[in-house]
């Protein structure tokens, strides 16, 4: 039997339709990121985030892109609509076999199930975090994978 997660394919796209995105692997990683990073760059308390396999996933469409350099010091390319300016993808300099896309640009929500929540030292007060999920002050190292569920 599989869960939701693991059916394939996962598939997305921009406000306007002109970038669409396609996996034919599930996510290997799905968190809410809170790091000032990731507010900066979506204008937004914090970011719903899934890692694919690079070579699963399949973009088309116009993308402009901006680097920088991330919380752990390593590059962050991260990819936008030329068109809408969404934010769809980006390339972690840390993570090469592996590519985050924006779970907002799903085209089914329901999908996204978040297993952890990350930068919360730099979450806002105000932020409502959801209790059940392991939470990190910084950046999940892959030994932290065990703790995340698998739900």
């Amino acid at each position: 039997m599989t869960t939701p997660d693991a059916e394939v394919p996962w598939t997305g796209g921009c406000l306007c339709g002109e970038v669409r995105w396609r996996s034919t692997a599930p996510p290997v990683f799905q968190f809410n990121c809170h790091c000032i990073d990731c507010r900066k760059s979506t204008g937004a308390a914090m970011l719903p985030l899934m890692f694919f396999p690079a070579q699963a996933l399949r973009i088309d469409g116009p993308l402009v892109s901006f680097a920088s350099r991330g919380g752990s010091g390593g590059r962050i390319r991260r990819d936008f609509c030329g068109r809408c300016g969404a934010q769809v993808t980006a390339h972690v300099d840390m993570v090469p076999a592996l590519q985050s896309i924006r779970a907002g640009t799903l085209d089914d929500i329901s999908r996204y199930v978040p297993k952890a929540n990350a930068f919360l030292a730099h979450a806002p007060g105000w932020m409502p975090i959801d209790a059940s999920l392991p939470g990190f002050p910084g950046l999940p190292r892959p030994r932290d994978a065990e703790r995340m569920p698998e739900r």
